[in-house]
Order: C-alpha cells, then sequence, then structure tokens
C-alpha cells in the first residue's frame, strides 16, 4: 500500500508542478508592451483594471500609497510594479498562454487579493484568476442560447461520514419534462481545485449550452463532486485527502445514490460516465477499471491513458467500455510519460487495433492549464450516450456495410418532432411497477406505459419493447422517448390507445441457476439474454400485465419488438411463439437470432407454415449506416427465400436512438388493424 501510493504521490508531484506554471512556455517579447490593454473579462463589474493586451500581457494597478515593495504574482512568476505620484503602483507581466491563470498580489511580503478582479478557489486557496483571451474562446462564450443551471448542493454522505459539497449542471430542458430522466457524467476537478473549478474556471455549463444549443451533444446531467477524502492519510505514504480507495468508496456509495435519488438520471451503466483533470483524471482510471459495471465512458484530461495492460487486467473491458477519450496539452507531450503508464498516443492507437472505440486528441499551443481541459470537455461530451453509434459512425461497431438492392425504404421518414412532448395534448403516464418473478424466484421491475385516460372499463392491446445490451428498461421511454411517439400519433388520430411494457430484459442479476443456454456466451449471443428471460416473459410478465392491467388478453392483440440486443430478442421469441404474438418486430438487431437451420436445434421459424399463415406484422427494420445491418440482411433473406411475408425497412440511420424512435413511429401504424 505504501508503494502504490508513493507512486501515485510522484505522479501528483509532477502534475502540480505542470498546474503552478501554466505560462512558462509563454515567448517572451523582447520590446516594450503593446498599448492596446482593455479591461478583463474577468474583472469586478465596473473595474478598469486589471488589463489584458493582445499579446496576452496583464498589467495591474493597485492603491498602496505608503508601500514600500508591491509584486505582481501570476502563474509562478514575480513581477515589480512601479509607483506613480498618485500613490498607484502598476506593472506588466510577460506574455501569458491563452486561457485562464491565477494570480495575486504582494505588498510588502503579504499577499492580498486584487480587488478588481474575481476571488475563485484554484491551486489551493482563494485566489484571484483572469483570463487571456483565446482564439477559439468562441465555444465558452455566453450567448442567447438557451442555458441550464449550476446548482449547489449539501447532503450526508455516510460513507464519509461528513456533509458533502457538489455542483450539478442540469441541462435546459430540464425542469421543462419532469418526466424525461438523462445520462450522467461525473466530473473530477485536479490536485488542489475543488468541486467549484469545473463550473468558474472550467465553463462546464456554458461549455454545454452551447453545445446543445448548436445540437451537436445529447442532454446529459454533469457532477462536479469534491473528490476529496476526509482524514489524516499522509501515513499512508499518499496526499492527505486524496486517497483513491477512499474516494472510489464515496463516489460509489454516497454520491452516485444520492444523485440517483434526488435527480432523474437512467441509473444504469449504459448512460453514466466518468472523466477528470490531472489528479481527476487519474482518480477516473483508478475507479473506473475496478467498476465496468458501473461506468461505459472514460475521459482522461491531462491525467495519464490507459493501456492495453490496463485491458487485459480488466476482464469485460472491451464489450462494456463504449469509449475511451485521452486529452492533452500540446506542450505537455514532450514530457516523460512513464509514472503516467506510458504515451498516451501510443496506449490509444494500441486500443483502436483491439477494436476499443478510442479518441486522442491534443489542445493546441497549452500546456497542464483550463485551456487544455476546456477544450477536451469540448471535444469529449458529444462523443458521450450515442449507443453503439458512437463507434458505428467512426466505422468501429460492427462490421463492413454492403448493400443490396432490396436495402432500401419501405416508407418515408417520419415528420419533424414526432417524438417531441407537445405542450397541448393529452400525455400518458409511465410507472415503476413490481413483480414476482417464479421463474428467476425473485421480485423484479418493469416500467408501463398506460395511454391518456386510461380506464378499466375499456381493453387495450399491448406492446412489449425490449431494450439493448448494458441498458435497462428505461431505454425505450426516457432516450428514444416512445411515451412522446404513442402521444403524439394518438393526438393526431392515427392509432388507438395502446399499452407499452418495457421489461427489464438481463437476467443476469437475478439467476441465481442460469439455464444451460446462458452458461456461456451462444453463437454471438450474451449470457444474461437467453431462455430465462423468454420463460420470465411469457410465464411472469405477460400474466401479470393481463391480470393487474385492463388488456385483451390474446395473440391479435400482443405485439413483441426491441431495438438491438431486444429486436434479436424478440425474433427469437416471437417466431417460436407465434401463438402468443401476431406482430413481432427487430429494429436493428444484434446477432443473438437463432439459426436458420441445420446448426442448431433451436431454429428461427420452428413452424414455417405459422409464420407464413398466422403472423400479422413481421417488421425488420435497420439504419444503412448500421454496423450490425447484415443481421437483418440474412434474417430478411432467408425470410425471402422461405416465403414468409415481412417489411424490410432500411432508412440512412445508424445504430442510435433515431433509428429506433422512427421504427416505432411506423411499426405502431400497422399493427393492432
Amino acid at each position: 500500500m505504501f508503494k502504490q501510493m508513493h507512486v501515485v504521490a510522484q505522479m501528483v508531484i509532477v502534475s502540480f508542478s505542470f498546474l503552478m506554471a501554466p505560462g512558462a512556455w509563454a515567448q517572451e517579447k523582447p520590446s516594450g508592451a503593446v498599448e492596446d490593454f482593455k479591461p478583463a473579462s474577468t474583472n469586478q463589474a465596473g473595474s478598469e483594471y486589471p488589463q489584458v493586451n493582445s499579446e496576452g500581457r496583464v498589467r495591474v494597478r493597485i492603491k498602496a500609497p505608503t508601500a514600500n515593495n508591491v509584486q505582481l504574482d501570476i502563474s509562478g512568476a514575480k513581477y515589480p510594479l512601479t509607483r506613480g505620484a498618485d500613490g498607484f503602483w502598476m506593472g506588466d507581466s510577460k506574455p501569458l498562454d491563452e486561457g485562464n491563470h491565477y494570480y495575486g498580489l504582494v505588498i510588502d511580503g503579504a499577499e492580498v487579493p486584487d480587488p478588481g478582479s474575481t476571488y475563485i478557489f484554484g491551486s489551493g486557496a482563494w485566489r484571484n484568476d483572469i483570463e487571456i483571451p483565446a482564439g477559439d474562446q468562441d465555444f465558452y462564450a455566453m450567448k442567447n442560447v438557451p442555458h441550464g443551471q449550476l446548482r449547489e448542493i449539501y447532503y450526508y454522505g455516510n460513507t464519509s461520514r461528513a456533509i458533502r459539497h457538489s455542483f450539478v449542471y442540469t441541462p435546459p430542458e430540464y425542469d421543462k419534462d419532469v418526466t424525461k430522466r438523462y445520462p450522467v457524467l461525473y466530473l473530477l476537478h485536479g490536485y488542489r481545485e475543488g468541486e467549484s473549478g469545473w463550473g468558474n474556471q472550467g465553463h462546464a455549463g456554458l461549455i454545454m449550452d452551447n453545445l446543445l444549443a448548436e445540437g451537436k451533444a445529447r442532454p446529459f446531467i454533469i457532477v462536479m463532486e469534491n473528490s476529496g477524502t476526509t482524514g489524516d492519510l499522509s501515513k499512508q505514504g499518499g496526499f492527505a485527502g486524496f486517497d483513491f480507495g477512499i474516494f472510489e468508496h464515496i463516489l460509489l456509495e454516497d454520491v452516485i445514490p444520492y444523485i440517483d435519488t434526488n435527480f432523474r438520471t437512467i441509473a444504469d451503466q449504459q448512460h453514466r460516465a466518468m472523466a477528470g483533470l490531472s489528479m481527476g483524471g487519474m482518480q477516473t482510471k483508478r475507479i473506473t477499471l475496478p467498476n465496468l459495471n458501473t461506468f461505459s465512458h472514460i475521459g482522461l484530461f491531462s491525467g495519464g491513458s490507459i493501456s492495453i495492460n490496463d485491458v487485459d487486467k480488466a476482464p469485460g473491458f472491451k464489450e462494456k467500455i463504449k469509449l475511451v477519450f485521452v486529452g492533452y496539452g500540446s506542450r505537455e507531450l514532450d514530457k516523460d510519460h512513464s509514472a503516467f503508464g506510458g504515451d498516451p498516443k501510443v496506449n490509444t492507437e494500441a486500443l483502436k487495433q483491439a477494436g476499443i472505440n478510442s479518441v486522442f486528441y491534443v489542445s493546441p499551443n497549452t500546456a497542464h492549464e483550463w485551456q487544455s481541459w476546456r477544450r477536451s470537455l469540448h471535444e469529449f461530451a458529444p462523443l458521450l450516450f450515442r449507443d453503439g453509434a458512437t463507434g458505428a459512425r467512426r466505422g468501429g461497431f460492427g462490421g463492413p456495410i454492403q448493400l443490396g438492392p432490396d436495402d432500401k425504404p419501405a416508407f418515408d421518414n417520419p415528420p419533424a418532432g414526432f417524438r417531441d412532448k407537445r405542450e397541448k395534448i393529452a400525455h400518458g403516464t409511465i410507472a415503476t411497477v413490481q413483480y414476482d418473478s417464479r421463474t428467476l424466484s425473485t421480485r423484479r421491475e418493469m416500467l408501463v406505459y398506460t395511454p391518456p385516460g386510461y380506464s378499466p372499463g375499456r381493453k387495450y392491446p399491448v406492446i412489449y419493447l425490449l431494450h439493448g445490451l448494458n441498458s435497462g428498461a428505461g431505454q425505450w421511454p426516457y432516450w428514444v422517448h416512445a411515451d412522446n411517439v404513442i402521444d403524439n400519433l394518438l393526438a393526431d388520430g392515427k392509432i388507438g390507445p395502446v399499452i407499452m411494457v418495457f421489461p427489464n430484459c438481463n437476467t443476469n442479476t437475478t439467476v441465481s441457476n442460469p439455464k444451460p443456454d446462458e452458461q456461456e456466451e451462444r453463437k454471438g449471443g450474451f449470457k444474461g439474454y437467453g431462455k430465462s428471460f423468454e420463460d420470465d416473459l411469457l410465464n411472469d410478465i405477460i400474466p401479470y400485465i393481463e391480470s393487474h392491467y385492463s388488456v385483451y388478453a390474446d395473440r391479435k392483440h400482443r405485439a413483441l419488438s426491441g431495438l438491438s440486443m431486444g429486436g434479436g430478442q424478440s425474433l427469437n421469441i416471437g417466431l417460436s411463439h407465434i401463438n402468443t404474438f401476431a406482430y413481432v418486430g427487430g429494429f436493428s438487431s444484434a446477432p443473438n437470432t437463432n439459426e436458420f437451420g441445420g446448426l442448431s436445434d433451436t431454429k428461427l421459424l420452428p413452424d414455417l407454415a405459422a409464420a407464413r399463415q398466422q403472423l400479422k406484422v413481421l417488421w425488420l427494420g435497420c439504419g444503412s449506416k448500421d454496423g450490425l445491418i447484415s443481421v437483418s440482411q440474412h434474417v430478411h433473406q432467408h425470410l425471402k427465400e422461405q416465403g414468409v411475408p415481412h417489411v424490410w425497412h432500411v432508412d440512412g440511420n445508424g445504430h442510435d436512438d433515431t433509428e429506433w424512435a422512427n421504427n416505432l413511429y411506423l411499426f405502431v401504424q400497422h399493427i393492432f388493424r
């Protein structure tokens, strides 16, 4: 333990030495300053000083008529000021890098703040900061766009045994639709920084506001927690207050449960990311690798990288992690990275070669400083929570795409706004429902949508909608917005009222004695998504719905459909139980479909005559940019060869929520007629 903490301490010292002198690489101009100074954007309202010129020099002015010596202390360097006859001291710095810099004044040996500038916490103390205008500052500028909220949170942590303090960014739409849930990014600060750093110095909220306004990122919540810990840890060989192992427990046992309880999160691995700068990057790596069931996206900003050796020591990494992002300032890359686990660019390329979605970003002309980290967040955020599309859009999800003459749209795309929440129409209700699963010998949960005006006095058809791999019951309503799709179609008179059921399709966490087909990965399938779920659906979920809701209990009023992994499940289950479902749909189906025959005891079409004669609608939908399209193409070809009527709809999307929403919109208009 001592040896581990000693290594971490050495890494932190290297990291902190970068942080203390971000302007040390700025080129010094040999002549005098260019006289185009203007008040800094970080000034107190109405303050003329400090000022910044086009070279990046800082000019300060302070009244101290009785002082003997006054200095400007900025970015690890001190500059003498000159006293004028009026008692004001004035002086300039050398040219500094673009971005945010900490500074203060030293008057006769006493460190004092500059009253003309803002006052923030950074680099271990409360101090002034000043902004050197950057050429690309538009991405974090205050603009006339919808703005989210930066909420200040206090709560008691049982693990840390202390009142904890954090800031939580919620996107602009958060309070407009109280039914919508969001993914979460846990964003950590650096050594001797604090939980206010990302909001103040980092402008995380403004970065997100602008990305969202430009349509470049998905809305998500950002949690900026104090990643320090309590207690004197110096005897363990580490830095007091920054024990990675202790903070891991605090994050997992205090922070995440509090956020999931008090904010509308999508509380599953697929919708949870973690990133950090410098020390926070090292903490992110230390915490995410042993907790792959908790986080799916990883971001390290000037805080090391992930190597193939790290991946090999983390079982399931390739299957569970959707993105590894590593960002550095260009002036950091000539440093020795051996203490950080190796060259970050080399490590990133190795991950790519291993089939892991990895991104390496270099911030131009910056060092270990806020401008590097702002830019890293700006590049990282648009890559988050894109499901399989993150890899597909970069050629890393699925296989090569080859389109044939049949691979074309069967219908036009839905109209614009078809899954937006409308203000002046009636809305259905989504409820969390618990039921006893005799199949799995446990109590389980699912989500149930009932349409506007639901009444026990009439009966309703039911659509069972299955989610994708590493997701949960909330994927359809909270990500695809299936409820909005149905509400809008009902309001437009295009369908009749229906009930939607969103089960938990993964039985891994509850099966103590898995069925034989779930003891190993099966023909490209995945544990927990096989026969046990099929039995749970048929023997427990459907009977529960039909005994607790006013629904038709016959095949003509039951539909089964799903996305990705759920699409494969829907084809497996639906085509094997045509006496239960008259309508079956697979959207972007994953490769866990049953064999076409000859190689497996379980065929895709065990009763060919029933499939030809009794299925009212069999729907296959996939995007032409989806790396998994070959799965659906093979199913389509087999159905065509066997003379089984079906819809084959190929539009221009990838493996993403747009594809699934589009297919749901079209599918529901062709069923229950």
